[in-house]
């Protein structure tokens, strides 16, 4: 009985699959900066990945995928797709515009990819749901929010504030500017080698998730690590002088400085260890 149970279940979604179609394809726009050295990008259903260039211009590579009840209408949906250009002073917005939406639609995504002007970009500002973000090679401040969506930065410098929910958050080579920082994620792990100034407070925060954090071994400032139900454990830090510790929290000093971090997480451990990247020196900052 158990046996016919799950193949009637198993039959009515495979039928339920049967009954979907999709349609994709993709588009290529090219911007000029104009007066602009800030970029902002809204969409929504989709990931957007930003690399930095050595062009004075603005490459935009926009995938779409439409899924619904019939093949019919799809194709001709898709191809409405928008991303619309504004540009307001030294701001340059595009913005994802989608046309109304039949009821035979099931479900629409919009994938981002850009190249933008490494050298000219000095903020870049992302709202997205459902999607990952990716940003590379860009030495721009980084302001981005996303919902159930992966966070991977990559070889940048910058003022940075990220925020997701259901995602990890991967932090490689990246060298944090200003007097303020602030990564966070709930339900996913964080793992970050990463540089920070020798004044300011920067946060790195998750819940049900390790923390693995890499600095270079000359870092200055304080550093507390704090977490429920785990561990905290420390590898080749020799620098990392204790000023206090209890039975879920730990507090370091990293030579001198007015730099602080804070390392929080629930359910999961924090790791500390010393940096094999090249990052410049304390001497060079």
């Amino acid at each position: 009985m158990k046996r016919l149970f799950f193949l009637l279940v198993f039959l009515l979604f495979i039928s339920s699959l049967g009954g979907c179609s999709a349609a994709r394809d993709s588009f290529t726009e090219e911007y000029q900066l104009k007066e602009a050295s800030s970029l902002k990008i809204v969409t929504k259903n989709g990931s957007v990945k930003v690399t930095g260039w050595q062009e004075n211009y603005l490459r935009l590579r926009a995938t779409w995928m439409v899924q619904g009840e019939t093949e019919s209408g799809l194709l001709e949906y898709g191809r409405d797709i928008e991303v619309v250009p504004n540009w307001e002073g030294e701001v340059l917005e595009l913005t994802v515009s989608y046309p109304s939406q039949p009821p035979y639609i099931h479900s629409v995504s919009v994938s981002l990819e850009l190249e933008v002007p490494r050298e000219k970009i000095e903020e870049i500002t992302v709202e997205t749901s459902n999607g990952s973000l990716g940003f590379y090679n860009l030495r721009s401040a980084l302001d981005a929010i996303s919902t159930n969506g992966r966070i991977t930065v990559e070889d940048c410098e910058g003022e940075i504030n990220l925020e997701t929910t259901n995602g990890q958050i991967i932090l490689n080579h990246l060298r944090f500017l200003g007097e303020n920082g602030r990564v966070v994620t709930t339900n996913g792990r964080i793992e970050a080698d990463v540089m920070f100034p020798p004044a300011g407070y920067f946060l790195l925060r998750t819940t049900n998730g390790p923390v693995d954090l890499k600095l270079p071994s000359w870092t200055q400032g304080t550093l507390r690590m704090e977490t429920s139900n785990g561990n905290i454990l420390i590898d080749h830090m020799p620098a990392a002088h204790l000023l206090r510790s209890g039975k879920n929290f730990m507090e370091l000093q990293l030579h001198g400085g007015g730099m602080y971090l804070e390392v929080e997480t629930s359910n999961g451990n924090i790791n500390l260890g010393e940096s094999d990247l090249l990052y410049p020196s304390a001497a060079a900052i």
